[in-house]
């Protein structure tokens, strides 16, 4: 067993009842479960498949996998996450509801080929009921209506339940939008995020569906307990409550999501819960200076509701908490990029500047063009929230599941098809009025024939195109069906188009780049690698979205993110920009103690980051609304005894502080220039790439070689970069049953599939 100390080794060797692990920032605590989950299996003879652990990101819970397999002597690379009979289910909340709901969601009313809609999908949804219930968009901001929707289903209220505790003009509105919401998503046989966590709570009322859970699962355990919402804290409760053995690890001083639902009083009332529970405190930090570690407990330990810990370390004591101070908001922002720039810092990525808000970026990164220094700003635009993406997978969403509404809607007209907005209002009435999925209605030429108008022509057009898509697609593999679906609809020659070269050319690297990812799909059989790839894209969260574009980016940038997105980050050298009284705390919660105390909290996050130097930085006065205003020193600065700061108010010469310089950008070039084009068909309108041209921009880590079916036979071991090792058991042509540890029997078009020979 690797080297523990006293607490953590308490905690690995607790297995039996409920326990608290309440784990303080940098204090292992991932080395500290993923060393329990080993001692569970190893020493004490436990039943890997008896154990069930959640957590939030699939990022976290890909590494507490990767861990737990390694030291399992495993290859974590090669397991299936939630099948694999040697290592124990490890999730997600959101994708392990996904996942078992594949099994009971018919018994509470829904196919199991149900899709999940994003949060855009979700506010057209909400948009579109608004219009027809003539409802103004202007009074009621649609984005509040979509957070009351999710915020009642956080706290496990249907739109029945709801209606009980209505007690505004708002709510009663919003309740009407709800009813017709949720009717609505049933329709489409889709689900929102919120929904997983719903329905999942709702199949377990039923007796035979919770036995199933009890049979199947008797240790639990729970990451991050302290960010858990009502919902999430009711699925615990039920799955755990014929063993009790149930460990959860959190720290209620980092519990910085009420925004989204989290209910920080399920850590804090853990024990009157559970009244037999022991409780764990790691207090050991090892990562940060003690100066570091000093100032965090000072700060924290002005909260009243919290838990009782005091955070130390054996690490250095460094060097004091630099308090840089200016004029206004331009001079903090080219004090700390002044700061960073004669820095004798090996590596930019050594930096990350933290802010409580997204607007408090751009004078940061104003300065930082400047000065040449680059830098990346989490929080933007995700890879999959682009709109080439999204168009693409909105295709392959409506071809896997006809009924998907939102889908059509997306697609229908993209590239322009002359469709306009009445005619699809009718081709939709059409679809409603006969109860018809769009798979259903291009099989009825009667129905068909009857559309009549100026779009008609190109509705009927549309329908073609599906009809042929959707039979092309229980053929091939995904990549084939995206590329085929770029080609046949002129998707390139539309955002061509549409952008200027620039854009245009990022977009079509960005396609390349989806299709260098969907081709992890190849080989799998229709429609198992449709779910699969919708599926896994669908779960991932907004945290692991930041992580996937953080770890594409070069090293040499400086990050730049909300104190939120920072959670579970640490860098060398951290800023905390804009530490003003409402500015941080926020001035929303300046008159609301639990607010203020979660703000603290925000602060206890942001500067337990820093491992070796920190600094904190603020301004006199500061433009906000067309006036110039003079905030006071955050309390949180004032909260850290001074012998731990030190006061800094002018970094560089005025030349360098007000000197220009190269922005630090420069275009993709002209790697697409040359590209294969191919007619396509008339009917469809349009050309666009081929297949061949997608492959030549694939990155070299996804192999595009070809097999032949001849290289493979019976019992042939072989290795699927999905899925691990498997055995062929039987093959004909080039189709092939593959016996996967854990997974059972797929079929795989051998030719195709990303596997060799072992």
């Amino acid at each position: 067993m690797a080297q523990l100390n006293p607490q953590q080794l308490d905690a690995v060797e607790t297995i039996l009842g409920p326990l608290l692990i309440n784990a303080g920032a940098g204090s292992g605590k991932t080395h500290t479960i993923t060393e329990r989950v080993v001692s569970m299996i190893h020493l004490k003879g436990i039943d890997p498949r008896s154990i069930f652990c959640v957590t939030f990101t699939n990022k976290a819970a890909k590494e507490m996998r990767g861990r737990i397999a390694v030291k399992l002597w495993l290859n974590p690379e090669w397991l299936n996450p939630f099948r694999e009979h040697r290592l124990p289910m490890v999730g997600t909340f959101h994708s392990t509801a996904s996942f078992f709901l594949r099994m009971f969601i018919d018994r509470v009313g829904y196919g199991k080929d149900f899709v999940i809609y994003d949060s855009d999908d979700c506010l057209k949804v909400v948009k579109e009921i608004m219009k027809k219930q003539n409802i103004d968009d202007k009074e009621f901001n649609p984005r509040s209506v979509h957070s009351m929707i999710s915020q009642t289903k956080w706290k496990w209220m249907t739109p029945s339940d709801f209606s009980v505790t209505v007690d505004s003009y708002f709510g009663s509105v919003v309740l009407e939008i709800y009813k017709e919401y949720a009717g609505r998503l049933r329709a489409d046989n889709a689900l929102d995020f919120d929904d997983l966590l719903l329905l999942f709570r709702q199949v377990l009322d039923l007796p035979d569906v919770l036995e199933y859970f009890h049979n199947r699962f008797q240790y639990f355990m729970v990451d991050e307990y302290q960010d858990t919402n009502l919902l999430q804290y009711e699925i615990v409760k039920m799955l755990a409550s014929k063993t009790k053995n149930l460990c959860v690890v959190g720290d209620d001083w980092q519990g910085i999501y009420s925004w989204r639902g989290a209910d920080i009083e399920n850590i804090l009332s853990f024990k009157k819960d559970y009244p037999q529970a022991k409780v764990i405190n790691l207090e050991e930090n090892y990562r940060s200076t003690q100066v570091i570690i000093d100032a965090a407990n000072a700060v924290i330990k002005n909260n009243t509701n919290q838990m009782k810990k005091t955070l130390f370390t054996s690490n250095p004591k460094g060097e004091k908490i630099i308090i840089l101070e200016w004029i206004d908001e331009k001079h903090e922002a080219d004090l700390i990029t002044n700061t960073i720039r004669d820095s004798e810092a090996e590596n930019y990525s050594e930096f990350a500047i933290l802010y409580r808000t997204n607007g408090q970026s751009r004078l940061l990164e104003e300065s930082l063009i400047r000065k040449n220094i680059p830098y990346r700003v989490f929080g933007g635009v995700k890879f999959y929230e682009r709109k080439e993406i999204k168009d693409i997978l909105a295709y392959i969403r409506i071809i896997f599941n006809p009924l998907d509404s939102m889908a059509l809607k997306r697609v229908i007209n993209v590239p322009s098809r002359k469709i306009g907005e009445k005619s699809l209002e009718n081709f939709m009435e059409i679809l409603e009025r006969e109860h018809l999925s769009i798979a259903e209605m291009v099989e009825n030429e009667f129905l068909l024939n009857s559309i009549t108008g100026i779009g008609a022509k190109w509705l009927q057009g549309f329908s073609f195109l599906y009809k042929w898509l959707r039979e092309f697609s229980k053929t091939v593999s995904v990549t084939e069906l995206m590329d085929n679906i770029i080609k046949r609809t002129g998707y390139e020659a539309y955002l061509k188009a549409e952008y200027a070269e620039e854009e245009f050319e990022g977009k079509m690297e960005n396609l390349a780049e989806f299709l260098n990812m969907a081709s992890r799909y190849d080989g799998l059989i229709y429609p198992e690698n449709l779910a699969s790839f919708l599926e896994d894209i669908a779960l991932i969260t907004d945290q692991d979205r930041d992580q996937e574009d953080k770890q594409k980016e070069d090293t040499g940038f400086v990050s730049l993110m909300t104190i939120h997105l920072s959670k579970g980050l640490e860098y060398p050298q951290v800023f905390i920009a804009g530490a003003e009284e409402g500015i941080f705390p926020h001035s929303r919660t300046l008159v609301d103690s639990s607010q203020l105390e979660e703000e603290r909290r925000l602060m206890y996050v942001a500067i337990t980051r820093a491992k070796h130097q920190l600094y904190i930085s603020r301004a006199h006065e500061r433009y906000t609304f067309g006036n110039y205003s003079a905030n006071p020193k955050s309390r949180f600065v004032k909260e850290i005894p001074v012998e731990f700061l030190e006061v800094e108010n002018n970094r560089g010469s005025a030349q360098s502080i007000f000197g220009g310089g190269a922005n630090g950008f420069s275009s993709f070039g002209n790697m697409f220039n040359n590209s294969e084009k191919s007619p396509g068909s008339s009917a469809w309108n349009g050309s666009g790439s081929s297949f061949q041209w997608f492959s030549s921009t694939i990155k070299p880590s996804i192999s595009n070689k070809k097999h032949s079916a001849s290289d493979f036979a019976t019992w042939n071991r072989v290795k699927h970069a999905q899925y691990g090792i498997g055995t062929i058991v039987a093959i004909r042509d080039a189709v092939a049953d593959i016996a996967f540890s854990g997974l059972g029997i797929k079929k795989m078009n051998v030719e195709i599939a990303p596997i060799e020979k072992v």
